[in-house]
């Protein structure tokens, strides 16, 4: 989902998420990240999550937002909240920059 950031704002949300996907790497998980060089994540509930990260049966949506997106995507952060809450093994983390 494109989300109304400016330039500046876009740079500091994309690198966050580079950040989350190597320290994810780093610690053993596979990282699917909606950033270039990496796989995208799969849709979930018509949305499409910074990071998927997974490591055995663990799976964890990281959403990456700024203090502008935060409030905006409330819908968003639901249905990732609500697709993890129905899975075992699954998280849900958001994270604010």
């Amino acid at each position: 989902m494109k989300k109304n950031r400016n330039k500046a704002s876009r740079r500091k949300h994309d690198k966050a998420i580079l950040r989350s996907a190597k320290w994810y790497e780093n610690r053993g998980y596979k990282v699917n990240a909606d950033i270039p060089d990496y796989k995208k994540p799969k849709k979930i509930r018509g949305y499409i999550p910074d990071l998927i990260v997974k490591k055995g049966k663990k799976e964890i949506i990281v959403e990456i937002e700024t203090k502008k997106t935060n409030k905006a995507d409330i819908n968003q952060q639901q249905a990732f909240k609500n697709y993890a809450n129905q899975k075992k093994e699954a998280k849900f983390r958001k994270k604010v920059v």
